[in-house]
């Protein structure tokens, strides 16, 4: 409080009162109290290094011409200074398709060149790999382009022969499928066919005809049991489904994988004289229905 007061009293500036008192702390000149006889001696003192600093900082500064300053100041600030169309950034020009490159775009997989042919191949693109078959039977035979489609015709139509008995499965399910999710509805709401199935396969107890006037009690009356060989069916369903994806999951599908596989290996019977790699992934890739 003493060395407070003592500043203020000498009226000195913030910043050398923070130097001053700096350098008494780090000399260790001002430690706890201070007598109160000595506070017109340390007034002086601080009087006395005040002016000190201002001499010291009258012949040091440099001397600066402020209307010269201010001047380039200005002119730094308008020169900086850029208009809003300056500052607004304006995307480069998107880049048009020129005409020669419009021409030279192919319009058919027989227009492209070896490496995209490879790469759409690659891609399980039907038609890439069949391509690249006429093209292969182009450079085995030596012949132009017309001729190896007319031998690839020949090539594809012995693919497809025996494909309508191995597709029944396929279709069988699709019927089951069908047939029994629209019969479904009449067996579980239709009084007249419930009412059918019940004499025939169920033999159960018929309830009052006031408790079958409408769709729902009808259905709440088959539901009793329609609900196990639904529930059941269901089930079976739904693990048929994961053992399936487990099986995608290891890459194999056992009956379409095989039926390809012996397909692959008949065309290539039938046609030794052509690469069996380009034979088979053709194969392989053709479905069974088109």
């Amino acid at each position: 409080d003493i060395l407070r007061k003592a500043l203020s009293e000498a009226m000195i500036p913030s910043r050398c009162a923070t130097a001053f008192a700096r350098t008494a702390r780090r000399n260790h000149q001002v430690m706890g109290a201070i007598p109160n006889g000595s506070l017109p001696n340390l007034t002086g003192s601080i009087n006395y290094l005040h002016g000190q600093y201002n001499s010291f900082f009258s012949h040091t500064k440099p001397k600066v011409d402020m209307d010269l300053y201010k001047k380039r100041r200005s002119e730094s600030t308008v020169s900086t200074a850029l208009s809003e169309d300056e500052v607004k950034i304006t995307p480069p020009p998107l880049k048009v398709p020129t005409l020669e490159m419009a021409e030279a775009m192919p319009l058919d997989f027989s227009e492209m060149d070896n490496t995209q042919l490879i790469a759409l191949a690659a891609l399980n693109i039907v038609q890439a790999r069949a391509e690249m078959l006429r093209r292969h039977i182009m450079s085995v035979d030596q012949i132009p382009y017309e001729e190896a489609c007319k031998i690839f015709d020949e090539i594809e139509a012995f693919n497809r022969m025996g494909m309508m008995k191995h597709s029944v499965p396929y279709k069988v399910g699709i019927v089951c499928a069908l047939t029994a999710g629209f019969c479904s509805f009449p067996l579980v709401f239709d009084l007249n066919t419930v009412e059918w199935f019940n004499e025939y396969y169920v033999t159960t107890d018929v309830p009052e005809p006031r408790d079958l006037e409408t769709p729902l009690e009808v259905g709440s009356w088959a539901w009793n049991w329609m609900e196990p060989p639904l529930g059941q069916l269901s089930f079976f369903l739904l693990c048929m489904q994961f053992a399936r994806s487990q099986l995608e999951n290891l890459g194999i599908r056992p009956y379409t994988l095989k039926i390809k596989e012996l397909r692959a290996d008949r065309l290539i019977k039938k046609y030794p004289q052509y690469n069996p790699d380009f034979l088979k992934i053709y194969s392989m890739s053709v479905s069974f229905y088109d």
